[in-house]
Formats: structure tokens, sequence, C-alpha cells
């Protein structure tokens, strides 16, 4: 039996405050990249791999993205479906709204404003059901310490577990970035329940309930080939939108074998 991910989850409730006036008019997940606004790229994504029901979890602007979709509605061959966060506490508080349209299978996670061009998306699903690991994330090479300071540093084990995933480090101690690109079991969600609150974000971010099981040593980092931006201000995201129109057309065959990196190195 062939293992398949046929649910997908694209948390896309965030302003994108950072960002400026664009904040002010649309939800960071509808900002143009190249032809197409973020979260398209994202469902088309995991389209490619055969996800066939998405659930997208929206807050700020959340009509403008329902609206898109259902614009958009003939080019979508999945079926999307629309949570609203009510109060935006964190990346993990946000998948564990999905739980109870999620049966056992294991499922895909994709940030709404997360750019990477990989043609690994299969491989990772694939080695993800050889591990017998609750969370896979998609790992990239960073050399910037700017961006792991405002995103997380990871270190691998030889096996591919992650040893130690830390959230927004002052001083980085790991030349690895975690994507915004995940594969979980459902034991996730009993996780993300026994996550602490973070004192000062009032937040339950999913980078601290991977590492709770980095400890345990059910969580594995997957080194993806291709390219990929944290887009967290204009620079980041022209920089996408380059990317995305530079190798979209001929990615598949150009990068086949190249490491994952992040841009802005």
């Amino acid at each position: 039996m062939v293992n398949k991910i046929k649910i997908g989850v694209i948390p896309a409730a965030g302003a994108g405050k950072r960002l400026g006036y664009l904040s002010g008019l649309l939800p960071k997940a509808l900002f143009p990249l190249y032809d197409r606004p973020i979260i398209h790229h994202v469902v088309d994504q995991m389209q490619s791999i055969g996800v066939s029901d998405i659930y997208i979890v929206v807050n700020v602007f959340k009509e403008k993205i329902i609206e898109y979709f259902n614009l958009v509605e003939l080019d979508i061959g999945a079926k999307l479906h629309f949570i609203e966060q009510k109060k935006l506490n964190g990346t993990a508080e946000a998948i564990l709204l999905a739980e109870k349209y999620i049966d056992n299978s294991p499922f895909l996670v994709i940030y709404g404003d997360d750019c990477t061009v990989t043609s690994s998306l299969e491989e990772m699903v694939k080695k993800f059901f050889e591990t017998g690991g609750v969370v896979m994330e998609g790992v990239v090479r960073e050399r910037d310490k700017k961006i792991l300071r405002h995103t997380c540093s990871v270190k691998l084990r030889a096996n591919g577990k992650i040893y130690e995933i830390i959230e927004k480090p002052e001083d980085p101690p790991y030349m690895l970035r975690g994507c915004g690109i995940y594969l979980f079991r459902r034991d996730i969600f009993d996780y993300i329940r026994g996550t602490p609150i973070h004192p000062l974000r009032k937040e339950k971010e999913i980078t601290y309930t991977i590492n709770r099981l980095a400890k345990l040593g059910k969580a594995y980092g997957h080194r993806l080939k291709g390219h990929n931006i944290n887009i967290n201000d204009y620079e980041e995201l022209l920089k996408a939108s380059n990317l995305v129109r530079a190798l979209e057309g001929n990615f598949f065959e150009a990068y086949k074998s190249s490491p994952l990196v992040g841009i802005g190195l």
C-alpha cells in the first residue's frame, strides 16, 4: 500500500504587520508572489502531492481570502474548507483548530505565507512514513543569523532526528532553519494541548511543541531541495517573487539535486 497525504492545513490568520500599508488592505497570505497570492502557491504545492482536502485557518481579512478562492474556484482541484481562529494565540493553536476535521491519517501543514520552491515534498512524505515520529519539519541551510533570529535555529542528529529547535534565538547556535512545512501524525494534537503558553508572547508556538517532541525522540527534520524565503518584509517579498518568476517554469529539472537553502545569504 502506498502511503499518501490527503489532508492539508494552511494557517493563514496573520496580518503581516511588518509589511507596512499592504497589511491594512490584505491579509499577508494574499500578498502577491509574482503571478498569484502566496497562499495560492501553497495550495498548488499541496495539490501537487495529492492533497484533496485543505483546511485554511483564517482571521484577519478572512472574507478576502474566502472571496479570492471563490473567484478562482475553477482553478483549484482540492476541496477548500475555512476555519476561523477567533483569537490570534499562536501557530500551535491554529493547527489544533483542525483537529475535529482530521481522521487518524497523517496530514500536511504549510504556512499561508511560506515561499518554498521545491521538488522534494514527495520525498519528504516518503521519509516521514518510514519513521515512527510524530512530526517531520522541512529545514534549510541558513547563513544569515539575522534571519535565524526572527525565525528558528535547528540542530539535526545524523539519523535525521531533531536534537533541538530554538524559536527566535538572540544568538543562533545552529545554521539550519525550520521552514513552515510540516508533516504530523494525529498524536500532535495531544502534544499541542500539553505545550505551555509563552509567558511573554501569550501564545503557543508549534516550535515549542516540536522541541518537546525532539526531547522524546519523536521529531525529525528533512532537508528539502530547492529554495526557501521567510517573508517578513518588502525586501523578502520581492526576492520571493523574483525567485518564483525565475524558477517556476524550469525548477524541477534545474534543481532536482540541489540542497535547499535560504535566500538573502
